[in-house]
């Protein structure tokens, strides 16, 4: 992915927020809270030289480049190499928006189940870490660029912090994989899958029972790699 660009991108649709911020402390709060509940992802505070920031990725979108596009190469040879197949492009396209998609959800979903938080991370504060099979295994808050705010309705504040999402993701989705033949079901399913996801998780690591899961809108395609096959919500199973 490129990074380090000048941007002014740290703020988006959706980024309008209701009453001041509780500080940077009651976020470094919430981050840890949400840390323990995560099983597979380490949700943190602190940034390091692998720290890929939102803003900066918005910034070359914005200038008319794909800065996503490396980390789809990379994660295609990869997958190659693993199956010892060709891996068509339509499947690290697919778990890539998936994963940029995954990590703006899920500080912000697991905030406003857990607790009374609406956590809104602006576009500069909000970064990713990627593990060594390429996918992100650190999500990095910086709680000096996040507004937080307590609300007592969980469903008002599910509502709020989906807003806070859209606002950090759509734009670099409408703009995605312009390599990549990808329609506006696919895409766009893949933002709401992974919010519905987050939520769902997020219920789970709360001790809710969340009943199995629903049927997704977007494909992931893991069934296009050797000896996969469909996920059980699949919409092609439907």
């Amino acid at each position: 992915m490129q990074a380090g660009a000048e941007a002014g991108a740290d703020r988006g649709p959706g980024s309008e927020h209701v009453g001041p911020s509780l500080g940077a402390d009651a976020v470094r709060h919430v981050v840890a809270q949400v840390d323990r509940a995560l099983p597979f992802m380490t949700a943190t505070c602190a940034d390091s030289p692998a720290t890929v920031w939102f803003a900066d990725v918005l910034a070359h979108v914005r200038a008319g480049s794909d800065p996503l596009r490396p980390w789809r190469d990379a994660l295609s040879a990869q997958m190659s190499h693993r199956h010892a197949v060709d891996v068509r492009p339509h499947v690290p396209a697919a778990f890539v928006l998936q994963w940029w998609c995954e990590v703006a959800a899920t500080p912000i979903a697991y905030a406003a189940v857990l607790g009374p938080w609406v956590l809104a991370p602006s576009a500069a504060g909000l970064g990713l870490e990627l593990a060594a099979g390429l996918n992100p295994h650190r999500v990095v808050v910086d709680p000096g660029q996040a507004h937080l705010v307590a609300e007592s309705d969980r469903a008002r504040r599910l509502e709020r912090g989906h807003t806070a999402y859209l606002g950090l993701v759509s734009e670099v989705v409408a703009a995605y994989a312009p390599e990549v033949r990808m329609g506006s079901r696919q895409r766009w399913g893949v933002v709401s899958d992974m919010w519905d996801t987050a939520v769902r998780l997020a219920h789970g690591a709360a001790g809710e029972d969340v009943g199995p899961a629903s049927t997704r809108v977007s494909c992931c395609f893991i069934y296009a790699l050797p000896g996969m096959r469909v996920c059980a919500s699949c919409p092609r199973s439907a």
